[in-house]
C-alpha cells in the first residue's frame, strides 16, 4: 500500500485519555499474551508474588490501534520504589521512555527524558529507582505480544525476594503514579 493510500485512509487526529486506559492483560484480545515460563520459574515467580511483588507496579494501555488506524501502541508502566522487574524477554521490539523517577539498568541510571530500545528476544531488567519510575512503552504494527521469564539463578530470585520484602508495606499504600495523579488534579 502506498504511503498516499494509508494517509487517505487515515484522517485526522486520535485523542486517548488516562482515564480510560485499561489493565494490559484485560480482556479477550489481551495487549499481553499470557506469561510463559517453565514450571520451576512458575514457582519462584508465585512465590514472589505471594510476598507482594504483584502490589509493586501497574500496567495500563493508553493506546492500542490496529494496522489500518496506524498500529501504534503506548503502554504506561508505574513501578514503585524499588521494584525488581524480573529478567525477561518480548517477542517484538520495544522502545522505552522514562517520564519520572528512575530505572536502573546493571552500572546506568536512566532518568526522566532517557530511554532505552530492547530488540525482540533480548533478555533486559531493571529496578525501579528510590521513587519509582514510569514508563512509556511504544510499539508498532504489533497486534499481541509476549513475555517470556527464563530460569533465574537463586541468587537472583533471592534478591528480588529482598527488594519485595523490604518495599510491600509501601507499594500496599500507593494507589497511582505521578503521572496519573497529576492528569486528575483540578
Amino acid at each position: 500500500m502506498s504511503t498516499s493510500e494509508k494517509s487517505k485512509r487515515r484522517r485526522g487526529l486520535s485523542i486517548f485519555r488516562a482515564k480510560d486506559a485499561v489493565d494490559l492483560t484485560v480482556g479477550e484480545e489481551a495487549f499481553m499474551k499470557p506469561v510463559e515460563m517453565t514450571d520451576e520459574t512458575r514457582s519462584a515467580f508465585g512465590e514472589q508474588l505471594a510476598n507482594g511483588l504483584g502490589t509493586g507496579g501497574q500496567t495500563k494501555i493508553l493506546l492500542r490501534q490496529r494496522d489500518d488506524e496506524g498500529g501504534f501502541s503506548l503502554v504506561h508502566l508505574w513501578f514503585k520504589p524499588g521494584y525488581p522487574l524480573v529478567r525477561h524477554t518480548h517477542d517484538v521490539d520495544c522502545l522505552y521512555y522514562v517520564v519520572s523517577g528512575s530505572a536502573i539498568m546493571g552500572n546506568q541510571t536512566l532518568r526522566a527524558g532517557d530511554g532505552f530500545f530492547v530488540p525482540a528476544d533480548a533478555p533486559y531488567q531493571y529496578d525501579a529507582g528510590p521513587d519509582g519510575v514510569e514508563v512509556l512503552e511504544v510499539r508498532h504494527g504489533v497486534q499481541q505480544f509476549n513475555m517470556v521469564i527464563p530460569d533465574q539463578s537463586d541468587d537472583a530470585w533471592q534478591s528480588m525476594m529482598q527488594a519485595t520484602v523490604a518495599h510491600r508495606d509501601e507499594w500496599a499504600t500507593a494507589v497511582e503514579g505521578p503521572t496519573f495523579a497529576a492528569n486528575r488534579a483540578p
